[in-house]
């Protein structure tokens, strides 16, 4: 197991993204393409870098399946939820894709902890899904005590129910959608850069960009040559 760091995406101190582990580089992507010739190179060149970067520009992503990346993410549920519709929509056969998450069936939630927005954004008049610029300032204060007394209010009724004696399957079902999960996410390159491709494009949520450029960071050094193919080609893949 390689000793590799850790980001707080959300600087709030309780967001994480930390890469476990990995196999592979950017010579395994390049050999996994040669392999039609029954070719492979022993050490990267510039004859590399350019097959490398034909992948990506003409998307031919199979080889990119070869190099794979284990991360533990914690994380607001609204966020996992949004990222776990990459586990079934981005789902290839030769693909390496896993997702493994705490389950507040089995753990109690008493100790949850909850994600509070630095900043609260108006809703965009432009785009339903979309938010805009903050809040005025007095409108600020209002909304975060607004959004504090909702967290405490379902956590409070959380506690009360298990006070109660109904079951923590059931009892969880008031719990918000701030509120903080983990999961181990296992994915090939191909599926972390369309990850990355989809949540830095336009419209999308300021939380899971920053999850986005986290991932970028901690698996950049990896195969560097490839998330280089990646950024010219414009983050598109």
């Amino acid at each position: 197991m390689h000793s590799l760091p850790s980001i707080d995406p959300l600087e709030d101190g309780t967001s994480e993204v930390r890469l476990l582990d990995f196999m592979g580089n950017s010579l395994s992507v390049v050999n996994d393409a040669r392999q039609s010739f029954e070719k492979a190179s022993a050490d990267w060149s510039e004859k590399d870098a350019k097959l490398l970067n034909y992948l990506a520009r003409e998307h031919h992503t199979s080889p990119f399946r070869g190099v794979v990346f284990k991360w533990f993410v914690k994380a607001p549920l609204f966020v996992a939820r949004q990222w776990w519709k990459h586990t079934v929509a981005c789902t290839y056969v030769d693909d390496q894709l896993g997702w493994n998450e705490k389950s507040y069936r089995y753990c109690s939630a008493e100790d949850a902890e909850f994600y509070m927005p630095s900043v609260f954004l108006q809703q965009s008049e432009s785009n339903r899904q979309a938010s805009a610029g903050p809040l005025p300032g007095a409108t600020q204060e209002q909304a975060k005590l607004a959004y504090a007394s909702g967290l405490w209010a379902a956590k409070a009724a959380y506690e009360d129910l298990l006070t109660m004696g109904v079951s923590k399957e059931q009892a969880r079902a008031v719990l918000p959608p701030a509120m903080y999960t983990s999961f181990v996410w296992t994915c090939s390159l191909q599926a972390l850069l369309h990850f990355v491709s989809l949540r830095k494009g336009a419209g999308a949520q300021g939380e899971i960009v920053a999850y986005a450029d986290a991932l970028l960071a901690l698996g950049r050094p990896v195969a560097p040559e490839a998330f280089e193919a990646f950024a010219a080609n414009n983050y598109q893949f």
